[in-house]
């Protein structure tokens, strides 16, 4: 009597399972062929001609990890380990915010506001996306990537490293610029700063308050101590004439400008809209002289 010996799941079918059991709303169709490429360290175009083949143990015991965490709400950034921000792969995970498409208005406004800019500043830098991106595409430009979280520092140093600016992209550990001497440093300063209201904790998607960094998401009660932390203290240390270029949350555009308006230092000179027309990103120039009280 003859016996045959079953093979495994093929990797067609451990796809159409991990399509399954992420085939909630909040889950993208590619989503299944993403994480069992990270599973195998393989691209996701090896599997097209390979879906009839079995797939061996030790990747389906990985890819069924993977899916699990991913179905548990974990981001799926985060289990990739790296994220794509303006063209360019940077690692992620959860010691810093995922890059988003929002924050590319960042860097679009910043080339506007100072393409001659060669002292930058990059203000809770989290994964280092922005000081990185602008020390790429400013090759003489040198950039401070400043953070109070050793740990999101590390992360950014690790993504200088990987794009080959590190000699040019120095972290700093810093509650924002409380590790400096106060004068002029900087020629442009970005920031894409806390500003959910604690209140609002609720609401966020479980994706975003389970599993990013509070540090980073939260701005106080009102989501705005963050940014009049900074209109109080950053001026001193930019130049006159320099942009200080950061992203706003829904709903706060007349509220950014009521503070940059008090703040006497600066001038708000633009607010863009992102892809979904929400005011996003805002220009503000350090004046002078201060401004003359009312």
């Amino acid at each position: 009597m003859s016996s045959s010996v079953q093979s495994g799941p093929t990797w067609g079918a451990l796809l159409v399972e991990g399509r399954h059991r992420l085939s909630s709303a909040e889950n993208a169709p590619y989503e299944a062929e993403e994480l069992l490429a990270r599973a195998t360290a393989r691209p996701r175009a090896w599997f097209l001609g390979r879906r009839a083949e079995p797939a061996d143990a030790s990747s389906r015991a990985a890819f069924e990890t993977l899916v699990a965490r991913r179905a548990a709400g974990e981001p799926l950034q985060y289990l990739l380990g790296e994220w794509e921000f303006l063209g360019r792969t940077f690692y992620v995970d959860s010691r810093a915010l995922i890059p988003r498409l929002e924050t590319e208005g960042v860097v679009e406004a910043a080339r506007a506001a100072a393409p001659g800019a060669r002292a930058l500043a990059d203000l809770g830098t989290g994964s280092g996306i922005l000081a990185v991106t602008l020390a790429l595409e400013r090759p003489e430009a040198r950039v401070l990537a400043i953070d109070r979280s050793p740990a999101a520092l590390a992360l950014a140093a690790a993504n200088a490293r990987r794009h080959g600016v590190s000699e040019r992209v120095t972290t700093v550990a810093s509650d924002w610029l409380s590790a400096f001497a106060p004068r002029p440093l900087f020629d442009l300063a970005v920031a894409n700063p806390p500003y959910v209201a604690v209140a609002d904790a609720p609401h966020l998607a479980k994706t975003v308050s389970d599993f990013e960094p509070p540090l980073a998401l939260y701005g106080g009660n009102d989501g705005l101590e963050p940014m009049r932390a900074l209109l109080a203290g950053l001026a001193v240390f930019l130049r006159p004439g320099a942009p200080f270029v950061f992203e706003l949350g829904y709903g706060q555009a007349r509220d950014v400008s009521a503070l940059v308006e008090a703040s006497g230092t600066f001038r708000l000179v633009d607010i863009r809209l992102d892809v979904a027309g929400i005011p996003r990103t805002a220009t503000a120039l350090r004046l002078t002289a201060p401004s003359p009280s009312p």
